[in-house]
């Protein structure tokens, strides 16, 4: 596995796998299981950036704030379409 990240003297498929790697070692490191399951990178992603506790499971609740448990939402399609 790479150390660093030195860009101008990486293939893009060499890219991909140091960034890869890292995430996942970052995510094993803080506990927050597999990024690339379901949506839990963007799990990940949103309560980081509303300042949330990550959830310390893949069930239930997405991330824990002052008021509680927290379940995110978010789709990669033109429009929304579903219920909860």
């Amino acid at each position: 596995m790479m150390t660093s990240l030195n860009e101008s003297n990486m293939t893009p498929t060499q890219k991909f796998k140091f960034l890869f790697e890292s995430l996942y070692k970052l995510c094993e490191n803080e506990k927050w299981g597999d990024p690339m399951s379901y949506a839990r990178s963007r799990e990940i992603l949103i309560a980081g950036t509303l300042g949330h506790k990550i959830a310390d499971t893949l069930s239930g609740a997405d991330a824990i704030d002052e008021d509680g448990e927290c379940e995110y939402k978010s789709t990669i399609s033109t429009s929304i379409n579903g219920s909860y």
